[in-house]
């Protein structure tokens, strides 16, 4: 590994558990050891988004399962597959139960399917995160947004007549055929409102970490559209902060999407948000017990796992909220049967 191009953090927390049941327990017994590798994007964190809630959930959960875990911040997606490369080519210590390989972004899918897997009994497994599909050679899952956005915008139209601008980092982003489906699904139940897709950059890997680029597009998309009752939906990882930035400053309403807590800002009074602790909980339970995975899970707005969380301003709008919660999983479910029907 190159220690100039990585910023590494090896973090490695032991944790062993001892019952409190007995006083006779037999010390002399091996301890079970489980390791956890985690390899993040390389915008790295505090930034409020998704890699920082991951790794909340990647140290709280060691406390509950007993694991050693140690992950990586890349420089470039070249560099994190090097780092799974050594983390495949090295042989698990012979007091290593079972260790795990976490790719916390679907960024690393198409690399990932073009590299070598572990073969079966070599007590490695490997879980990604955000992948529509199944893949033999990862347990996968995937986190929807199409029905708390469908709620979300919902809400808002029964408000007033709201064009829904989407700034996501490129038209390649995974899940923003959701989010965008679930805006327009909301308009057409309403008969009224508007969404329109905007985008920072024009590659597949672009946008997603430039909060300036993102402030810009919200300014000129503001200027192109002032007659309009404009909410801003960001969709671009660390750029979103610049969504934020400018709602803040011109007064605009926008949407939190991703760990953002909807009192930290003035006008993001519904935030999407993806319970990845929950899911990550859902996932080492069995595996740690050896109990058998489903290949690839799908979350949605009724499994919990995906939150709609609203701003404190907002509590004497419960009742109407939940109500169309109610809806937004009725959608969702038809939104995904129908996709089940097509295929």
């Amino acid at each position: 590994m190159r220690k100039a191009l990585f910023a590494t953090i090896n973090i490695i927390l032991t944790i062993t558990i001892f019952s409190a049941c007995s006083n006779n327990e037999d010390l002399s017994a091996p301890h079970k050891v489980y390791n956890i590798h985690v390899l993040f994007t390389p915008e790295g964190f505090c930034n409020m988004g998704y890699n920082d809630n991951t790794l909340k959930a990647i140290e709280t959960l060691s406390s509950k399962h007993g694991y050693r875990y140690s992950f990586c911040v890349p420089e470039t997606i070249e560099d994190g597959m090097e780092y799974y490369m050594n983390w495949y080519n090295e042989e698990p210590d012979d007091n290593v139960e079972r260790t795990l390989f976490i790719f916390a972004s679907n960024i690393y899918e198409a690399p990932l399917a073009n590299a070598p897997h572990p073969t079966k009994n070599s007590r490695k497994d490997i879980l990604l995160f955000e992948v529509e599909k199944e893949v033999p050679y990862a347990y996968t899952f995937d986190m929807s947004y199409y029905g708390a956005s469908y709620m979300i915008g919902y809400y808002y139209l029964k408000q007033m007549d709201a064009c829904f601008q989407v700034i996501a980092a490129n038209q390649y982003i995974e899940g923003l055929e959701e989010i965008y489906g679930g805006f327009t699904t909301a308009t057409k139940d309403m008969s009224c409102g508007s969404v329109e897709l905007n985008y920072i950059s024009d590659t597949p890997d672009g946008g997603l970490d430039n909060d300036n680029l993102a402030f810009a597009e919200c300014r000129m998309v503001f200027y192109e559209n002032m007659d309009k009752n404009n909410i801003f939906v960001p969709y671009a990882s660390f750029s979103n902060l610049g969504v934020y930035r400018f709602s803040q400053s011109n007064y605009q309403i926008a949407v939190g999407v991703d760990c953002i807590n909807p009192n930290l800002y003035s006008y993001t009074y519904l935030c999407m948000n993806k319970r990845i602790d929950l899911a990550l909980d859902d996932f080492l339970e069995p595996w740690i017990n050896g109990d058998e995975i489903p290949r690839h899970i799908l979350y949605t707005l009724e499994s919990g796992k995906v939150v709609v969380d609203r701003a404190a301003t907002l509590d004497s709008e419960s009742e109407l909220l939940d109500e169309i919660k109610k809806m937004a999983i009725a959608r969702e479910k038809e939104y995904y049967q129908k996709e089940v029907e097509d295929e």
